[in-house]
């Protein structure tokens, strides 16, 4: 049964590998937007299930213990193909020194993170429904994303430190242009206005309140068991 399982071409095959990364990630010279890998798991999970679905026919006429072989299957497509793409696209970034908000910043990791979830969930629903004998395969699915989930937390709250302090910056950096002192009257003028509080518009409230809703989605969904 292990040696039939393992000699599966999507297990062996270089370039089905190649054609995951692909799918998924684009071309490796620009960085994938979330929606563009949601659509890319879409198609591979699709492709997988379909995949496994023609296997077990295989498997129900050939071995006597068909549910052993399903579950040594799909427990190999888990560990080995999902696992080897997930490693390339969760890519934990660094809360010390993040990337650049211009460059997606802390937030496109959780971003990608959740769409990956979200969508690897969706596919053990569907390799339940068409047989892994007594594996747990929602069980097994839950461990691929233990790491990111338990560091989870500190990387949301890192993410909206972020965010709060380059908006913060970019509001004081226009109320500083707007009050442009011009001679001596206006120095005084423009030192009396960049010691007055800072006036956030409804705009930016609006914005804060944007992220802080969608980190609670994210909350939700990772708390979600």
């Amino acid at each position: 049964m292990q040696h039939y399982v393992a000699t599966r071409p999507m297990f062996i095959d270089v370039e089905v590998m190649n054609s995951d990364n692909k799918l998924v990630l684009g071309d490796q010279s620009s960085q994938a937007s979330p929606n563009y890998v949601a659509r890319g798991l879409s198609k591979l999970y699709k492709e997988i299930t379909d995949t496994v679905r023609k296997e077990a026919a295989t498997i129900m006429a050939v071995f006597p213990s068909p549910n052993d072989v399903m579950s040594i299957l799909v427990q190999r497509v888990l560990e080995q193909r999902v696992t080897s793409l997930l490693d390339k696209l969760l890519e934990k970034p660094s809360i010390a020194h993040p990337r650049p908000l211009g460059e997606g910043g802390i937030l496109l990791y959780l971003r990608m993170l959740a769409v990956a979830y979200e969508k690897t969930q969706e596919l053990a629903r569907d390799l339940r429904a068409v047989g892994c004998g007594d594996l747990d395969v929602e069980g097994l699915t839950e461990s691929l994303f233990s790491a990111h989930k338990d560091e989870y937390p500190e990387y949301e709250q890192a993410s909206l430190r972020q965010l709060y302090q380059a908006k913060l910056e970019e509001l004081r950096a226009e109320s500083q242009k707007v009050s442009e002192p011009s001679g001596t009257i206006g120095r005084s003028k423009g030192a009396s206005v960049a010691s007055s509080p800072l006036e956030i518009s409804v705009a930016a409230v609006t914005e804060f309140v944007r992220w802080n809703e969608e980190a609670i989605t994210r909350c939700t969904l990772f708390s979600s068991l």
